[in-house]
């Protein structure tokens, strides 16, 4: 894993909250590489497509410029599809009559006409700032969105989308204003620190992903050393967990399906389901179309039992 930090004086406030959390990694080897000079992506991308290269993980420490997360996820170009999941509470996109393709962070992901294509996941965005328009927009390109109310009441119902995922983001804005208060704006709902380092530790643990970032914090001279220090050291608890994540990892990523287990279920379409689940640790995949999607043990349970699809089965039988 490679440590990264783009703005020094925040990174380096965030390094400190970390620094002094023990460690419970085991090997795992980490390698800070201080912060980068220039953060624009035509920067940025050429390093971490390097990285990428030798099997190095980048975790960025971000802030609230938009071009070092454009780079993350535009720097995977191997596959021919990439997973590409953000926590945010907004959807940063546009759309018709709203603003001009290219401005706005994901629509170099969405808007898009070449290889390689994106399957994005968005997490955590509030109804009430989701202009109608642009949750149609995600519902059309076929992506998963999670508002905040669905998505806090099953956090682990997000473990497959996070695991089907190469790229990892999460603005700190998700997070409720009173646990992260250097964020923008004042919107006082949202996830709890403890539910966000849920997450941060679902992208850690899948086996797929090969790159994690944390965005959204404040740098400008207005904020109160009790609210920086209060954002850092949420920074470093979503670090840790994701540490905590990539440590844990058993490598079940099914490459092959050699050694996992088939499970041939009939349910309400035409062909039948093929479930497979690793005895490394009990997760759970669907084949579809000769792709392995990551799904749940309540996926398999409700096609099995009553022959009924979860929404996520649906939308994946959709999707291929």
């Amino acid at each position: 894993m490679a440590l990264i930090g783009s703005n020094s004086d925040w990174a380096d406030a965030v390094r400190e909250q970390l620094y002094a959390m023990h460690w419970e990694f085991g090997e795992l080897s980490v390698t800070d590489y201080g912060n980068l000079r220039r953060s624009t992506t035509d920067f940025v991308l050429p390093f971490l497509r390097e990285l990428h290269s030798v099997g190095t993980v980048p975790v960025l420490i971000g802030d609230l410029g938009e071009d070092l997360a454009r780079a993350q996820y535009l720097a995977p170009t191997q596959q021919e599809k990439i997973g590409f999941a953000r926590a945010d509470q907004y959807v940063r996109l546009s759309h018709g009559g709203e603003g001009q393709v290219g401005e706005r962070l994901l629509d170099a992901a969405v808007h898009r006409n070449r290889p390689p294509r994106y399957h994005l996941t968005h997490i955590g965005a509030q109804r009430h700032l989701t202009s109608p328009a642009t949750s149609q927009l995600l519902q059309t390109r076929r992506y998963e969105q999670y508002n905040l109310g669905e998505a806090r009441a099953d956090i682990a119902n997000l473990e497959p989308s996070l695991r089907d995922a190469e790229v990892v983001q999460l603005d700190v804005g998700v997070i409720v204003h009173s646990e992260a208060p250097g964020q923008q704006g004042f919107n006082p709902s949202g996830f709890t620190l403890q539910e966000a380092c849920q997450l941060s530790y679902y992208g850690g643990n899948s086996d797929r992903l090969r790159s994690f970032g944390l965005f959204g914090a404040r740098t400008d001279s207005s904020l109160t050393d009790t609210a920086r220090q209060l954002t850092a050291a949420a920074y470093a608890q979503l670090l840790w967990y994701f540490l905590h994540g990539l440590s844990l990892r058993v490598g079940d990523f099914p490459a092959t399906t050699t050694g996992m287990v088939e499970y041939l279920v009939e349910a309400h379409v035409p062909e039948r389901l093929v479930f497979w689940r690793s005895p490394r640790s009990n997760r759970w995949w669907i084949e579809v179309s000769n792709h392995l999607v990551a799904c749940s043990y309540e996926d398999y349970l409700s096609s099995s039992k009553s022959g009924k699809l979860t929404d996520r089965i649906a939308a994946v039988l959709q999707r291929y």
